[in-house]
């Protein structure tokens, strides 16, 4: 199999896994902007269910950007206290609406650049938000996705740089539907290609993936 083919392989495989054994979560059925944006910075340094337990609390109170805009942001802090870090989310999500509402007449900024002006905000936010929000095709890494791609493609460099990270993402996500993959590649890597305890002998892509082959 060339290099080429075994992207290919891993992509299929995991997206098959993925079929079977997602998991449920409220943001992944949203097509809301506001929704998807906010769920980002609420889903930053946080484990996924805490955001899922307090998500339609959350967003039935804060229905769009004014409400957060409007906020006493005690009340926002202790609204998000379960996620952690609740005084720098909370300061984020009010500078972000305050951009929104009074630069750009409430609409969101479709450039991730204008996005990363928010202080907290950075590449993984700004560009997820473009991927699930509308559909673009772009980079961003987390622990698990950076896990898994180093793992399967670059085991023997044991500090991969984002560019290879990056390049390695290129040849493994597919020309359109990303979000799917990306999704896969975050619940493969929750689920399978863990940080302790890789499931190697559960997982469908050891035979592709050069970490299973070197050990």
């Amino acid at each position: 199999m060339d290099k080429e083919d075994n992207y290919i392989s891993i992509r299929n495989k995991i997206l098959d896994w993925y079929n079977e054994n997602k998991r449920d979560y409220p943001w992944r059925k949203s097509k809301n902007l506001y929704q998807i944006l906010i769920t980002e910075i609420l889903l930053q340094k946080t484990i996924a269910l805490n955001v899922s337990n307090m998500y339609n609390d959350f967003f039935a109170k804060y229905k769009g950007f004014a409400d957060i805009f409007k906020a006493d942001i005690n009340q926002l802090q202790s609204d998000i206290e379960i996620l952690g870090l609740s005084n720098k989310r909370a300061k984020i999500l009010k500078d972000l609406s305050a951009m929104v509402l009074t630069e750009y007449n409430g609409e969101i900024p479709r450039d991730p650049e204008i996005l990363k002006k928010i202080n907290g905000i950075a590449d993984y936010v700004s560009n997820a938000f473009l991927c699930f929000g509308l559909d673009k095709r772009t980079f961003f890494v987390d622990v698990n996705i950076k896990r898994l791609v180093s793992r399967a493609f670059e085991p023997s460099n044991s500090k991969v740089k984002i560019d290879v990270i990056n390049e390695n993402l290129d040849r493994l996500l597919p020309k359109t539907g990303c979000k799917h993959m990306y999704w896969a590649i975050l619940d493969f890597g929750n689920k399978i290609c863990s940080k302790k305890s890789p499931k190697c002998e559960l997982c469908p892509i050891s035979e592709n993936c050069l970490y299973y082959q070197n050990l």
